[in-house]
């Protein structure tokens, strides 16, 4: 589904220093130009190389002309070697940035591309002609290539094995779950999450009860402090107390670990046996889960104010997009809802059935910029995936983990690609860059346990979004189409976002602070739809606009009556005949 979790928004894309100058008796004239570079290679400062990934490079400069007399071009093009970067493309944005005649497209473009390709085979001849004698003079030893290579062939070797294993898991299970078996096998996923969801209810309760008598008791030995005890002796309790919660904890997530551990290795072996035809029995049904603490597992389903509407966007090959406003907690989306603990939710099946398909859920979450599940709504958000066993995917805390070790490219690579300064900003001093995601960046977590959600965006935001002046230009509203577009490409077809760009109410979101940000994200999302043809990808076929639940109505109804004045939404043309 996703082979990258971060995400970076606005990110500098890396100058290209174009001089051109006009042969004709003309004035010399010398243009800046911006032009990204391929994953491999980058540009720094227009002349040094930088390398993040891959062999070194090297900048060579290619000098053409364009045209003929007496309008001749003589451009000074720095190119990097090798590049990525196809020369049809570097063509037109050369001809886009300065304002050239579209004509040159294709001259430009024939002398780039063997400039690139004259280049990049010599190049790559110095690199072997060093090579060679590097182990000529003996500073390279057999040995050392040999171990080189063995050390990248079992990286490689293991990274296809897990691909390759994931992607035949992935096709077994898509092929039963469309099956007479897939009865049997949304039953066990049940019963899984049943049984997990007991037993961390369990956990939590007993947790619970602990800290109460610990608090009891560290209030009781406080008062007795220069009486009956002294300082130490609550020092004491206290360490006590710490050593008690440390192992009540480590006991519960040693049982839990366990228990899902057990039911990944039965839940694979069921799929398996299943799509070989063989008749399987499940390990356990959700009549053998015990339902004393059922009230913790089930979620009733909750009334929501919501509207519906169907729109038709683009110039001239126009797109169906279905809009909902809806008034509901975001958790409450990633929440199976039932009223049986036995009965199978239907958001189980239609979740499990477009698990590996080109209809994938996703929902946007707004977070702050520390990468954990310890706070807010990242807590209640880790609480809602630890009710059940992730059978599809890694756990929730080691994609985070991942997340975390990729924080730190992030910034070394904002540090090596600042923006690109010009002419009118030579006095303005370099903003510093931060060691943490700012705002507008995100990651995406990946999900099969969850009732209307495969893939969650976490957007970081900050305390900016509660004033009123924000605009189109702002990181978090720019990140929303970054998120779009990454959406489109991982074949998400259903993606909700917050229209407020925040899940909850507060004392400064006015009915007039309400329908300006509301207003604000329409117009925008509705200008990012309207992209969407020129990104490829799935079609975004249904967009979910949510509000926090609690709203008052007629809030609601004037954010509903103002979608499809902003989005127009089409009436039929009924006409009566006399």
């Amino acid at each position: 589904m996703y082979d990258k979790q971060i995400y970076v928004n606005n990110a500098p894309i890396v100058p290209y220093n174009v001089v051109i100058d006009y042969i004709g008796g003309r004035k010399d004239y010398h243009f800046v130009s911006q032009f990204p570079q391929g994953k491999n290679t980058m540009v720094a400062s227009g002349t040094a190389a930088t390398v993040l990934s891959g062999p070194k490079t090297e900048v060579s400069t290619c000098t053409l002309t364009l045209g003929l007399d007496p309008n001749q071009l003589l451009l000074h093009i720095p190119i990097t070697v090798p590049t990525s970067a196809h020369a049809t493309e570097l063509a037109h944005r050369i001809i886009q940035h300065h304002n050239l005649p579209v004509f040159m497209h294709q001259e430009l473009s024939t002398k780039l591309k063997a400039f690139i390709e004259e280049k990049t085979e010599e190049y790559y001849r110095q690199q072997d002609s060093r090579a060679l004698q590097a182990f000529q003079d003996g500073t390279v030893t057999t040995s050392h290539i040999v171990s080189q290579w063995k050390s990248r062939m079992k990286q490689k070797t293991n990274s296809e094995n897990e691909n390759r294993e994931r992607d035949i898991f992935a096709a077994m299970y898509h092929s039963v779950v469309h099956s007479p078996a897939a009865t049997n096998l949304l039953s066990l996923e049940h019963s899984y999450a049943n049984a997990v969801s007991s037993i961390v209810a369990k956990k939590e309760e007993e947790v619970k009860a602990l800290a109460e008598r610990h608090t009891k008791e560290m209030e009781s030995a406080v008062s007795a402090v220069g009486s009956r005890l002294t300082d130490d002796d609550v020092n004491a309790l206290s360490a006590r107390h710490i050593d008690e919660s440390q192992f009540t904890e480590a006991r519960w997530d040693s049982k839990i670990t366990a228990l899902r551990e057990e039911q990944s290795r039965e839940f694979k072996n069921f799929v398996f046996e299943a799509h070989a035809g063989r008749e399987v029995t499940t390990p356990m049904s959700p009549k053998d889960i015990s339902i004393a603490n059922m009230d913790m597992i089930l979620v009733e389903a909750e009334p929501n104010q919501e509207e519906s509407f169907t729109i038709h966007l683009g110039a001239q090959m126009k797109q169906m997009h279905n809009l909902r406003l809806l008034s509901a907690d975001v958790l409450q989306l990633c929440k199976y809802q039932t009223h049986d603990a036995i009965d199978i939710p239907p958001q189980r099946i239609q979740t499990s059935m477009s698990l590996y398909s080109h209809n994938l859920n996703g929902v946007v979450l707004l977070v702050d910029d520390r990468i954990n599940t310890y706070t807010g709504i990242k807590r209640d958000f880790g609480r809602v995936c630890s009710r059940s066993t992730e059978l599809h995917f890694p756990g929730l805390e080691d994609q985070l983990e991942k997340v975390r070790e990729l924080v730190s490219d992030v910034v070394q690579w904002r540090r090596d690609n600042p923006p690109p300064q010009y002419e009118c900003d030579e006095d303005s001093s370099p903003v510093p860059v931060p060691q943490h995601l700012k705002a507008g960046d995100f990651y995406v977590t990946r999900h099969s346990n969850l009732a209307d959600v495969h893939l969650v965006y976490h957007m970081i935001v900050d305390d900016s979004l509660r004033s009123s002046d924000i605009n189109s230009r702002h990181p978090v509203i720019l990140g929303l189409r970054n998120v779009l577009k990454v959406a489109c490409l991982g074949d998400v077809t259903t993606l909700t976002l917050p229209l407020l760009l925040t899940h909850t109410m507060s004392e400064e979101m006015t009915m007039s602070w309400c329908q300006k940000r509301a207003e604000l994200v329409y117009k925008c999302v509705k200008g990012f739809m309207m992209e969407m043809a020129s990104w490829g990808g799935a079609e975004m076929n249904n967009m979910q606009f949510l509000v926090p639940k609690g709203i008052s109505e007629e809030l609601f109804q004037n954010l509903a009556t103002m979608l499809p004045s902003i989005f127009r939404v089409s009436n039929p043309l009924v006409i009566k005949s006399s």
